[in-house]
């Protein structure tokens, strides 16, 4: 790891100019750290109305490098067009994102601003092969030297567990961690002290006069078992309706002339604060991986105040800029950009040096330019009516397939593949893109029974998401539907489900574990982790294929029905 060795650029945690964190002794069970009132010099603004400028990121998720991808029409409606075919970025898989791209739309931006904050909704852990190989100190280290004044905690910073997290913030975040939600309270972890005293529930921010507070609210709804007492990470969840009422009373009464609420909570649950906690202005979202242009505008239903919610995407596709025009403690109106992330954005020298070293040692580690296999259309996650997917099918299928696995079906959850394979060279650095996790095969054996009670969860959770299938599989066909929330005309391998039956099942050892609320698999005891790479043999499968799609072999077949 890059980190063990000493780098050229250190970086120890320290707190950037402008931003105030003191204690202040609190009642019950919150955290103690508070913003302090900042003395002297600031300007009067009684009745002046004055600009803002906020830049927003968020779910970066390590998308550190420039990559290819097939923009959606979604994207293209939100400014991010396809490459010409004749750019020299689709031979070298360079079209879109980025952080050296990013660095130079963020110092642009600060340029032309005057009061301004950088402020990122988290997840830029986990998402490309940058992460696998170093744990997350390329994009602390990044987003540090572009000048971020802050950041949420987020689920994927803990997927190479807490200590890693204390371990590079520590060395590298030059920025406050927020987490106004989370209580460090398991002592006996050797990280729990370094990431009590790192995070914070809240920072202020003194812009020229103007006093802005931020409450960073962490993600709860993905993580493993982190509303159980003694759960792994040590966490205690705090309350919503504490948390949120009492920070920012508190930050009022330190002279903040507006409350942002930083989440990682995803847009529905981002609306429901919007609209229950008047103390909050502002509301800056992620964990949806979605972008907002117009942004929304939520009333709050206690006193009519209107709230934006801000969300500007994933993958280092797009960087916002909300401009914000504040009187007296009340935004007056507000005008929002988003700026996509593409080869006409040149690299930050400074990030652009500063992150060679990485792809330098990347290229003489791995080769993240060799060529697997060759993708003769887009290779999709999602399956064009909500049913099963090309990329979901083709997995689902080599697991149970692989030697040494051989199962009569397999299941993996949806969002394990993380984006779509474009048209070319499918290439190691393409795979990590699409595979990011290091996830493993559980085999396990299911009865009817629970085969049932699987499938109808999992058709009750894609229900809640537009009917858009959250599982694929192999081996098994079934109708979703969405209205009654259960799974209809199951069929294994040609045959009906037998109640009184058994199957053996290949899955991964995430939702294996409980993950994505997989209650049944977690509690099923013929659990055997057969420690086989899911990526490894998707590679391995590509590999043999040598193109795709091909008759039968990554296309959807609706062994998924989505009825809705």
């Amino acid at each position: 790891m890059l980190g063990s060795s000493p780098a050229p650029f250190p970086a120890p945690f320290r707190r950037p100019a402008g931003v105030v964190v003191g204690l202040l002794a609190l009642l019950g069970a919150l955290p103690a750290c508070v913003p302090m009132p900042v003395d002297g010099g600031d300007p009067d603004l009684t009745g002046k109305a004055v600009r803002l400028t906020i830049l927003h990121t968020s779910d970066i998720h390590a998308r550190t490098f420039p990559y290819n991808f097939d923009p959606s029409f979604t994207d293209n409606g939100l400014g991010l067009a396809d490459a010409d075919p004749a750019n020299p970025c689709v031979a070298s898989g360079t079209c879109y994102g980025g952080l050296a791209r990013i660095a130079t739309i963020i110092k642009e931006q600060r340029a032309k601003s005057g009061r301004v904050l950088h402020l990122d909704s988290g997840d830029s852990f986990q998402g490309s092969v940058t992460f696998n190989y170093f744990d997350g100190e390329a994009e602390f280290r990044a987003l540090s030297a572009m000048g971020l004044d802050g950041a949420v905690i987020a689920n994927h910073e803990f997927d190479d567990g807490a200590t890693n997290l204390a371990n590079q913030a520590v060395q590298w975040a030059t920025f406050p961690l927020l987490a106004a939600n989370y209580s460090w309270e398991d002592a006996t972890q050797p990280w729990a002290t370094e990431l009590g005293d790192i995070s914070e529930p809240t920072a202020m921010y003194d812009l020229d006069g103007l006093r802005v507070g931020v409450i960073g609210m962490a993600n709860l709804s993905s993580l493993n078992s982190i509303d159980e007492e003694n759960n792994s990470l040590g966490i205690k969840v705090l309350s919503e309706a504490d948390v949120i009422p009492h920070y920012a009373d508190l930050l009022h009464a330190q002279g903040a002339d507006l409350v942002i609420l930083l989440s990682h909570e995803g847009v529905d649950e981002d609306e429901i604060l919007a609209q229950t906690f008047p103390q909050i202005d502002l509301i800056l979202g992620g964990h949806n991986h979605v972008a907002l242009n117009p942004p929304l505008v939520i009333t709050n239903l206690v006193t009519g105040k209107r709230i934006p919610l801000v969300d500007s995407g994933a993958f280092s596709k797009f960087v916002g800029r909300l401009d914000l025009v504040v009187q007296d403690k009340q935004i007056l109106s507000t005008s929002y950009q988003l700026f996509p992330v593409d080869s006409s954005v040149p690299d930050d020298p400074e990030i652009g040096a500063l992150l060679q070293e990485y792809q330098d040692m990347l290229d003489d580690d791995l080769n993240t330019s060799q060529v697997l296999g060759y993708a003769s259309a887009s290779l999709t996650r999602y399956g064009s009516s909500g049913g099963d997917s090309m990329l979901g099918n083709f997995t689902a299928q080599a697991m149970r397939a692989f030697p040494g696995v051989e199962t009569e079906v397999a299941m993996t959850n949806t969002l394990g593949i993380r984006s779509d394979i474009p048209i070319g060279n499918i290439t190691e650095d393409t795979l990590f893109n699409t595979m990011p996790f290091d996830n493993s095969i559980t085999t396990m054996f299911l009865s009817g029974r629970e085969m049932q009670e699987v499938l109808d969860y999992a058709t009750a959770r894609s229900s809640e998401r537009g009917c858009v299938s959250q599982i694929q599989v192999a081996g098994i066909t079934f109708t979703m539907n969405c209205l009654t929330q259960t799974a209809e005309d199951i069929v294994i391998n040609g045959v009906p489900l037998q109640e009184n039956g058994v199957y053996e099942m290949a899955t991964n050892d995430y939702i294996a574990h409980g993950g994505s609320g997989f209650d049944v698999l977690k509690r099923n005891t013929t659990q055997v982790d057969t420690g086989i790479s899911i990526r490894d043999v998707v590679k391995n499968e590509i590999i043999q294929r040598s193109t795709l799609p091909q008759a039968g072999v990554c296309e959807e077949d609706g062994r998924i029905n989505a009825v809705y």
